[in-house]
C-alpha cells in the first residue's frame, strides 16, 4: 500500500484493504507505515507495534509480520512478528541490517519468502523469519554489489542497476544460510 509515509495506491482503496480484505487474510506483512494505516494507530515504539499486531489478530489474521520499521537505529531496521497457532502465541523480533540505498520489490520478495518458509516449517514464525530476512539480506547485498560495480567508481547506482538480482541469488533463495537471528519477545 505504501512506505515511508507515501501511499502507492489511491487513498480510496484503504477502507477496502482494511475492512474487506484484511479479515480474509491468514497472513499479513505490512511495513510500519502500512500497519499504522491498517490499524489507525501511530507506532513509535515496540510496545505500540505489538498492540497493532494484536489489533490485526483481533480481526482474524493468524500471522502478522511488520516487515520493517524505524524502531531501530540508523544502521538497523526492526522486524516484528506475531502468530497465533492452535491457541499458542509466538512473538519475535529481528534486527535487520540497513543497507545504504533503497530497493524496489523488497516487500514482495519478503512476503514470497515468508510464505514459503512458513509452509515448509509448519508455521514456525521464528525459523521462517530468520530464513526470510537472511535470504533477503543476501539478495540485497548481491544487488548492491552489482549496482555499485555497474555504476563505476564514485558514481551512485541508478534505479535500473538496483533491480533485485534474483536469478543470481537462486542458491541463497533455495538454501539460505541463517545470518540474521530472530529472538522471542514476551
Amino acid at each position: 500500500m505504501g512506505d515511508n509515509g507515501q501511499l502507492y495506491v489511491p487513498e480510496t482503496l484503504l477502507p477496502i484493504y482494511r475492512d474487506q480484505l484484511l479479515p480474509l487474510a491468514d497472513v499479513v506483512t505490512p511495513n510500519q507505515f502500512e500497519a499504522e494505516l491498517l490499524t489507525g494507530m501511530k507506532i513509535t515504539n515496540e510496545e505500540q507495534a505489538l498492540e497493532a499486531m494484536d489489533q490485526l489478530h483481533s480481526r482474524g489474521v493468524k500471522t502478522v509480520v511488520i516487515s520493517s520499521s524505524d524502531l531501530g537505529s540508523e544502521s538497523i531496521l526492526v522486524g516484528l512478528g506475531s502468530s497465533l497457532n492452535n491457541g499458542a502465541r509466538m512473538r519475535i523480533r529481528v534486527d535487520i541490517p540497513r543497507l545504504p540505498t533503497n530497493f524496489t520489490g523488497t516487500g514482495d520478495l519478503f512476503t514470497s519468502l515468508l510464505m514459503a518458509w512458513l509452509q515448509k516449517h509448519d508455521g514456525n514464525l521464528k525459523i521462517a523469519c530468520e530464513k526470510t530476512v537472511s535470504t533477503l539480506q543476501s539478495v540485497l547485498k548481491r544487488t548492491l554489489q552489482y549496482a555499485t560495480d555497474a555504476a563505476g567508481p564514485g558514481n551512485k547506482p541508478k534505479i535500473g542497476q538496483l533491480e533485485l538480482r534474483l536469478i543470481q541469488s537462486k542458491e541463497d533463495i533455495e538454501n539460505p544460510k541463517v545470518t540474521v537471528e530472530a529472538r522471542l519477545v514476551p
